[in-house]
């Protein structure tokens, strides 16, 4: 299961640092001195160089709110090697979160199961990430195997629809989860999203998806029901191979139309190395 930590950003080589200045922005340039200015935008040397009072002018510095989204659904709750989806969620999230911090901008989100959506509103403070954090880590060790799988109730629809409510315009939103249960609503409410802010879509997957073994047997289940599957036969592995393999091609496939930059997450690998790599690929791609 996934536990709420505190990640030092030195230790991550993900940290983005702000100059700070003295009254929160940039000096943008200097102007001619007009009645009813405060003395202490006057820039005193250039005046003293000019001959006649300038002032400084400053471009406003804004910080910018973030929306991380983590998805704690029933159809996170499996991982064939080194952790299940919904764990590597959570840690991304955690990660995510503690970035947009010390860039110097606000942090919020969603975390959201089958049958809820938990609201944290984005604010400064080291006290909100604990709180999303929390959030994360309750919904996470709720998860059970004998939970029933509701992916096809449009739970994610109802997340971005929420999403679309709250964030409004210069927002930056990061969705973490395997996107089950994407359609065509899923790429319209994308698209609205990415309209006036900047979205980047997470997709947690499990490498069994890809590389299905060749021996012994698969317990498949769908809501509450099981059956076991002996992979060794080719009738059956075939088939099976070419769903879970296309199924994962279709999410990307309509990610990728929602023209959002996508980075892909294995449960195979570590969470922290594998976004240290995603965000290398992003950052040249734009260079």
């Amino acid at each position: 299961p996934f536990r709420a930590f505190a990640l030092p950003l030195a230790a991550l080589g993900l940290a983005a640092c702000v100059p700070p200045t003295q009254t929160g922005g940039e000096i943008f340039g200097v102007d001619w001195f007009l009645v009813g200015i405060e003395g202490q935008a006057v820039d005193w040397r250039a005046s003293l160089r000019t001959g006649k009072p300038v002032v400084r002018t400053f471009t406003e510095e804004r910080d910018r709110p973030a929306l991380i989204l983590v998805d704690q659904r029933m159809s996170m709750f499996f991982g064939s090697q080194r952790s299940f989806k919904s764990a590597i969620a959570a840690e991304l999230g955690a990660l995510a979160a503690w970035m947009v911090f010390n860039a110097g901008d606000r942090v919020g989100g969603l975390v959201f199961n089958d049958q809820r959506i938990d609201s944290i509103a984005p604010l400064r403070s080291r006290k909100r990430i604990q709180a999303l954090c929390s959030r994360m880590a309750q919904q996470n060790q709720a998860l059970n195997a004998g939970s029933p799988d509701a992916e096809g109730e449009g739970q994610l629809d109802k997340v971005l629809q929420h999403c679309l409510a709250v964030a409004g315009h210069d927002h930056l939103i990061c969705i973490i989860s395997d996107f089950a249960g994407a359609g065509p609503r899923t790429l319209q409410l994308m698209r609205q999203l990415a309209a006036h802010n900047d979205v980047i879509a997470m997709q947690v997957y499990d490498p069994l998806a890809l590389n299905l073994p060749k021996q012994g047997r698969l317990l498949i289940t769908q809501g509450q029901l099981q059956v076991e599957l002996a992979v060794e036969k080719r009738s059956v592995h075939q088939p099976l191979g070419d769903f879970l393999g296309g199924r994962l091609k279709d999410v990307a496939t309509l990610l990728r139309r929602s023209q959002v930059p996508l980075m892909m997450f294995s449960t195979a690998t570590d969470a922290q190395v594998q976004l240290r790599a995603e965000l290398g690929k992003l950052g040249g791609g734009r260079r």
